[in-house]
């Protein structure tokens, strides 16, 4: 026996004890695995062809239905394009860790499976331009957290919902361009894109621009090849760091006055190749870091709204006045630049104010608005009681200049009372005219409702009885000073038949219906119409009632008097009679010598005979301690005493 068969028979027993070791199995399996994945590392499918270490793998036109099998993980950069893959099926690259641009442009996907990407950690770009996706495969995006660029430019893609985007919020760079089919865009579509950079929207035959407020640090926006006929105020809000802006070919008409003011940050902007004529007055004036702008190609109308673009061409780009525009008419100015255009060829005037500012009182605290209306080509700027000039693009918290010139106060305070001077502007010169806004203070503002309820009887001899006038009255009643009144008064009179009785009696009574705290106003002009009916039905009726118990009193008094003739006070008239009716009683000659008889006292004389006459000395002295009133008449004057 050899020695060499010697040792294979000691390894035999040797190989056998190793492999019924569990750790010794378990290393060896490993060893396979990190075997097989070095073997996979470093493999190339048979239809592609690799280079750069197996990390540049390249597919392209060669057919391709699904992803190939047995692409190295290495790769870095993996093309895709032009093949006849239809569907991204889920984890079809789950194990390119690596791979950082994966070019799938140029097929004829319609689906991408929610998670095709996974495993992509390290993704920069993915590209889907040139093929048949209808939707945005939101939900393949989900764990793209790297990704910067996004292309799917040229897709039947008819909508983009809310939030298409939140998932790769990492974007700098995102195409929709050619979107020939998109018919809707919604409001959020684009949230949670903070940090993008660059949109394409050229060539989607939008009609309008949509929002594009969660986009604040967009650099660049093609908008071009679009219909959008109308730059209306607010379409860019939100994009102070955007520099450059492309509408070429975009059938633009109009554009409205204060459209660009939110773009502060703004070096180039192209609107060749549109519908332009005119272009408000200093439109590009708040646009301080313009240095670019391409207007060529446009049917511009020179006149005297043109003058302003030529003033402003000449101080912004004097070296060359001559690229941006020319006249298409009138005929005897079609083909002459812009740029070349004085106020020596026209006869301009200054602006017209439609609306001017009227004075305006409010409240501290409230909303208000000053109104100037005038042409949409001129300039609106308000100048404040503080002197400072404000325009639309110079924002303040609380007041702002609105897009059809409107100064425009959120919540006003006492500081903003004064003159404000609306000031509209054209070539030919400028416009003022002023309004006073004044603020009252809250305190000043709160009232309270009163009513007060007159009652007055007045006794009318000749109709042998009494009139009760019954006054109501209501109306706000400050709670401090400076305020200003709305009474409404109601009068009621009644009118009742009572034996005569000499009585004048006047009653005020003040009655508090409502006190206001607060802000010191009624909810609405219809509750307080409805509070003010109520209040008056009220006071109506407790006039009424005072006027029926001031005749019951005055009918109880009466019989109280006929039945107790010695009244605590009485008053007695003394009547003058002849000689002969004054000795009528002895105890009378101590008394006043009375004068002859007036005529016109006869008939008192006879209606108080008998009283007189029923009436003894002694009852008069027996009210000696109490006061007695004679009052003695004549046609000259009366005379009172007091015994």
């Amino acid at each position: 026996m050899t020695s060499f068969q010697q040792q294979q028979m000691m390894r035999g027993p040797r190989w056998n004890r190793a492999l019924s070791d569990p750790l010794f199995v378990l290393l060896l399996a490993l060893q396979l695995l990190v075997v097989a994945g070095l073997v996979r590392a470093q493999t190339c499918p048979s239809v592609c062809s690799c280079s750069n270490q197996f990390s540049k793998v390249i597919c392209t036109r060669r057919g391709l239905r699904d992803v190939p099998d047995g692409i190295s993980t290495n790769t870095r950069y993996l093309n895709l394009q032009e093949n006849l893959i239809q569907v991204i099926k889920v984890d079809s690259f789950k194990h390119l860790r690596h791979l950082e641009i994966l070019q799938l442009s140029k097929n004829h996907i319609r689906k991408i499976e929610h998670g095709a990407f996974n495993g992509l950690a390290s993704l920069n770009t993915l590209e889907l331009f040139d093929n048949r996706l209808t939707t945005i495969p939101n939900g393949a995006f989900e764990y793209l957290s790297k990704l910067k660029e996004l292309w799917l430019r040229n897709n039947p893609i008819e909508s983009i919902p809310s939030y298409a985007f939140n998932r790769v919020t990492s974007l700098r760079r995102l195409d929709l361009g050619e979107l020939k089919r998109l018919s809707y865009i919604s409001e959020g579509a684009f949230e949670g894109l903070s940090n993008l950079r660059y949109l394409n929207l050229g060539m989607c035959n939008l009609k309008e621009i949509p929002n594009l407020t969660p986009l604040v640090k967009l650099d660049e926006l093609e908008m071009s090849g679009n219909q959008l006929s109308i730059i209306k105020p607010g379409s860019f809000k939100g994009l102070i760091h955007l520099q450059k802006l492309w509408m070429m070919h975009a059938q633009i008409q109009i554009i409205e006055r204060n459209s660009f003011d939110d773009l502060q940050s703004l070096v180039e902007l192209n609107l060749a190749h549109n519908n332009l004529t005119l272009l408000p007055h200093d439109l590009f004036t708040p646009l301080h870091h313009l240095e670019r702008v391409h207007l060529h190609h446009n049917p511009w109308n020179c006149n005297c709204d043109i003058l302003w673009l030529s003033w402003w061409l000449k101080e912004m780009v004097p070296a060359n006045t001559t690229c941006c525009a020319r006249c298409s008419s009138p005929t005897h100015y079609k083909g002459r630049y812009i740029g070349e255009l004085d106020q020596n060829y026209f006869h301009c005037y200054a602006p017209v104010i439609v609306e001017p500012p009227a004075d305006l009182n409010v409240t501290e605290g409230s909303a208000a608005e000053l109104k100037c209306r005038a042409s949409s080509l001129t300039s609106v700027s308000w100048i404040t009681p503080n002197g400072s000039i404000m325009t639309h693009g110079a924002y303040k918290v609380r007041i702002s200049v609105l897009n059809d010139g409107t100064l425009n106060f959120t919540n006003v305070t006492m500081q903003d009372t004064g003159t404000y001077t609306c000031m509209v502007s054209n070539s030919a010169g400028n416009t003022t005219a002023s309004a006073t806004l004044n603020v009252s203070s809250t305190e000043n503002s709160s009232f309270s409702y009163f009513t007060t309820v007159t009652v007055e009887t007045i006794e009318t001899p000749h109709n042998d009885g009494f009139t009760t006038t019954v006054q109501q009255k209501a109306g706000p009643t400050p709670s401090t000073a400076a305020w200003e009144s709305v009474s409404i008064t109601s009068t009621t009179t009644t009118t009742a038949r009572m034996p005569l009785f000499t009585r004048a009696t006047e009653k005020a009574y003040t009655v508090p219906v409502t006190e206001l705290v607060g802000d010191g106003s009624l909810n609405g002009l219809d509750e307080v119409m409805k509070t003010t009916k109520i209040i008056i039905g009220c006071f109506v009726a407790i006039t009424l009632m005072a006027a029926v118990m001031l005749i019951i009193f005055y009918k109880m008094r009466k019989q109280h008097h006929q039945q107790n003739h010695h009244a605590p006070t009485r008053t007695i008239e003394i009547i003058n009679v002849d000689e002969d009716c004054v000795t009528g009683g002895p105890g009378m000659e101590g008394h006043l010598t009375l004068p002859p008889l007036e005529h016109e006292h006869l008939n008192h004389y006879n209606t108080y005979k008998n009283a007189y006459n029923h009436a003894t000395i002694n009852s008069i002295h027996s009210s000696a301690h109490e006061p007695l009133l004679i009052r003695a008449s004549s046609k000259d004057n009366v005379q009172e005493t007091q015994i």
